[in-house]
């Protein structure tokens, strides 16, 4: 009897274990983070406070009218001007009226003014503030002033949203509410940025200098060259940015004679390996000797640069020099190629003991390595690999998100100068819908509690990506005012100041959306296509429930040709996902994607992929993709079935077995 009872135990147990393998084939085993967005009436965005007066307020505007003057320096930069003709417009478009702009030497110190820059005396904020600035707000004056002009032009941007109630919505787009009664509360006020150097890197935050606008201090809002390319305006503060090492060492310069500097493979030294730049030797002391000298030679021609990055090539198929010293080096630092890489860095670093030294901690390189630490001027680039983008860093609910939560503790305990590289966008598919708001606020609120000192949030080069303004501009506001912002509330205010009449419809989608992934308790990931999500928040059935709430959205704003073409970017985002749906009929699939192209035309989008055209997706992509689905659909069917088969036959098993003890009892 005793071992029929394990018998049976084991039988029961094997059915359990097998029916479990079905669910969480079918769902995975964390649950995401939910968000819920509201449907905040435009109405309440307009400001109507300001229109009260009292004791502890100061009236700028009465009825439309003005006395005060905008001031600024003589010597104020183009974007510092531009900054002060924003506030102007905003101020003319609020109430109906213009106040001049004008320098210093045009002032009446007396007269009623929108100080500047340290116009007219305004003390600058004390300490280091970064790239803050002070807003006082007094019986008589307005002063704005930061540390540096940059910090200057930061607080006028400041003053506009956070003050005025203004929202920099695109590149082109500012909403500001309408009230010709403007009374501000008296304060003074120092604010800081939560992250010392921030980037969204995006097509759209390089539009019309739109950076300047977010407060970012990542990319060059100073330069006016039309021709400069995204590449070439982003890393603003970076000598070298990253995979750079042959621009110190190159090999049309030193391989025919010293092939030794350059990486071991299979004994054998390489410049490149599997189509790629391989990388150098760093073990040997005459690489760090020319790198060092071509350092010096770039810090010279560049003097007021801080950053220079020294990083290994792009390479996956290639972990690091492979001879024998680099070898045993990484192997000593716990089998990272730090072991080699983070000692040269420190070498550099002490040589330039002025600058900042920084590496990518990234491929063969991620992991921290054991018994070194970094030198104090040593930053460390640090890729989220593999991260995740529905699970929050702060809580590592997943597998993918607990590993680089992980990654960054173990950094944190070697250095205290940290920058994330973080990737915020599907690069497979840049246009299907990527819900992943829910999880910033904590990933900022992990980063603040790590040693991080700039986040590099890596989105799409190409215009038109899924929600690309409306995530550029949420991140923006997350290193700027810290993890204490109220994403759902920000985005919330977006939504009903960029679609107006449709903004409940696209809450309503996008809450719909979120839910949908939680839901599904799956990871979100970097290349995801359809298929992982297709029993989930991108199933036919949930895809047809956008489709719904997009339709409700065009009517809400039918005539509207503005209002219409932003919500159609939305609705390419879930027309985009549906032609790739697997088991719709070859005609539907055609009519989709006519839409599908219809829409990219509207939008101007001519990349759906980080590396795939839109031309290309129509000629083979689609056609691919569609197919693959269609097997992976008939493997799952058939693994699922047989799982599903051996779990009844299992528990089919089970009972029979206790039916027969019982009939022996």
């Amino acid at each position: 009897m005793k071992h029929l009872k394990k018998a049976i135990a084991s039988v029961t147990a094997l059915a359990i274990s097998a029916s479990n393998i079905v669910c969480a084939y079918a769902a995975g085993k964390k649950a995401v983070e939910p968000i819920e967005f509201e449907n905040i009436p435009l109405e309440t965005l307009q400001m109507k406070g300001f229109s009260e007066k009292g004791e502890g307020k100061l009236t700028v505007f009465d009825n439309g009218e003005s006395d005060f003057s905008v001031v600024i320096p003589e010597n104020s930069s183009k974007t510092l001007r531009e900054a002060a003709e924003t506030l102007q417009n905003v101020f003319e478009r609020m109430t109906g009226t213009a106040l001049p702009v004008i320098t210093e030497s045009q002032a009446d110190s007396s007269a009623r003014n929108i100080c500047i820059d340290s116009a007219l005396g305004t003390e600058r904020p004390n300490g280091d503030i970064s790239d803050g600035y002070r807003i006082k707000i007094g019986d008589k004056n307005i002063t704005i002033c930061g540390a540096t002009q940059a910090g200057s032009r930061n607080g006028v941007y400041g003053f506009i949203e956070d003050f005025l109630g203004c929202m920099f919505l695109t590149p082109d787009d500012t909403f500001i509410p309408e009230n010709k009664t403007v009374c501000l509360e008296k304060t003074d006020r120092v604010f800081k940025p939560a992250t010392s150097w921030r980037d969204v890197y995006a097509y759209e935050t390089v539009q019309n200098k739109w950076a300047a606008k977010l407060r970012l201090n990542g990319i060059d809002v100073e330069s006016d060259d039309p021709e400069l390319s995204i590449e070439e305006l982003q890393y603003e503060g970076w000598g070298t940015w990253c995979h750079d090492c042959y621009d110190y060492l190159s090999p049309d310069d030193y391989f025919a004679d010293h092939p030794e500097y350059f990486s071991e493979k299979d004994g054998v030294r390489v410049t490149s390996y599997d189509n790629r730049e391989a990388y150098l030797c760093l073990s040997n002391p005459e690489v760090f000797e020319i790198v060092k000298n071509s350092l010096a030679k770039k810090i010279e021609e560049n003097p007021d640069v801080m950053y220079w990055d020294f990083s290994g090539n792009d390479n996956p198929s290639l972990a690091g020099c492979q001879c024998e010293k680099c070898r045993a080096a990484d192997k000593a630092a716990g089998g990272t190629g730090m072991g080699t890489l983070l000692p040269f860095l420190n070498k550099l670093a002490k040589a330039f003991p002025d600058k900042y030294i920084s590496t990518l901690a990234y491929l063969h390189t991620l992991k921290a390595p054991k018994n070194i630490k970094a030198e104090p001027n040593v930053v460390i680039k640090l890729c989220s690999m593999p991260g995740d983008q529905a699970s929050a860093y702060l809580d590592g609910a997943n597998a993918n998100s607990a590993e680089f939560k992980a990654q960054v503790e173990e950094w944190s305990k070697i250095t205290d100068k940290i920058v994330v590289w973080d990737y915020v966008v599907n690069f497979a598919h840049l246009l299907m819908p990527f819900p992943n708001f829910a999880v910033q606020a904590k990933n900022q609120q992990f980063y603040e509690e790590n040693n991080i000192i700039g986040v590099f949030h890596q989105a799409s080069r190409e215009k038109g990506g899924e929600f690309a303004s409306l995530r550029a501009y949420v991140l923006s506001r997350l290193m700027w005012e810290g993890s204490k912002t109220d994403v759902a509330g920000c985005v919330s205010k977006y939504v009903a100041a960029y679609y107006g009449a449709a903004a409940p419809k696209i809450i309503e989608y996008m809450n719909l959306c979120a839910s949908e992934l939680c839901k599904s308790h799956k990871k979100l990931g970097l290349y995801d296509g359809l298929m992982p999500h297709y029993s989930g928040y991108l199933s036919e059935k949930n895809i047809e429930r956008y489709r719904k709430l997009i339709s409700e959205a065009k009517e809400a704003v039918a005539g509207d040709a503005e209002l219409e073409s932003r919500v159609e970017a939305v609705e390419l985002s879930v027309e985009y996902a549906a032609v790739l749906l697997p088991e719709i009929t070859d005609s539907e699939r055609q009519n989709i994607l006519s839409k599908v192209n219809e829409l990219c035309e509207k939008q101007g989008v001519t990349m759906v992929c980080e590396w795939d055209s839109l031309e290309n997706f129509n000629k083979t992509t689609l056609e691919s993709t569609v197919s693959g689905a269609k097997k992976d659909i008939k493997k799952r069917r058939t693994v699922g079935g047989s799982i599903a088969g051996g779990a009844a036959l299992v528990a089919t098993a089970g009972a029979g077995l206790y039916f027969l003890i019982r009939r022996k009892k």
